[in-house]
Order: C-alpha cells, then structure tokens, then sequence
C-alpha cells in the first residue's frame, strides 16, 4: 500500500473518531462512529508498520532544516501515537462504560 493512502486512512480514521467522540455530549448513536474511526486508524498504522522501512521515515532530507525535520517527522508520529493512546483507552471505556 502507498504512504498517501496509509496517511489518508490514518486521518480519515481520527476524523471519523472525533465525530463519534462529539456523540458523547450530543447525540448518543454517532458514538458508535468511534470503534469504526478506530478500526480504520489501526488499519493504517498495521499498514504504515508493515509496508515501510522505519529508517526510511525517520531519515532527514538533505535539503532539510531541524526545525522542518522535527515538525514533518517528529511530532507528527508523536501526535498520531498520542491520539492512538486515546483512541484504545476512550474504546475501552465505551466497550466496559456502555452507552
């Protein structure tokens, strides 16, 4: 699978995810978007693990800064990691909390 569609998959999944993560002060149903939003996240991260070469990810361009290396690569895996931490702990309080 390309990079594109595993970093389209990956954000389409945390958007689908906040859409059912504002169902726990509006509507109670779209809750249900949350395990899907997940789904799709961790579909992309298995891809985004098995298909690329971490050393690859992580290297710096040569025409790069620190300043843009540590923004384009850093932060935003660190950020996806944060919000996959989230995702697993708010499933779990859906899945033993209820509805």
């Amino acid at each position: 699978m390309e990079i594109k569609k595993i970093n389209r998959l990956i954000g389409y999944g945390i958007l689908v995810f906040l859409v059912g993560f504002l169902g726990l002060h509006l509507i109670e149903y779209v809750q249900l978007l949350m395990p899907v939003g997940s789904l799709l996240t961790f579909i992309g991260v298995f891809f985004f693990f098995k298909d690329t070469k971490l050393s690859d990810q992580f290297r710096k361009e040569p025409g790069e800064d620190a300043l843009t290396y540590f923004w384009n690569v850093i932060v935003l895996k660190l950020w996806t990691f944060i919000i996959v931490v989230w995702m697993i702990s708010m499933n779990l309080t859906l899945i033993f909390g209820g509805l």
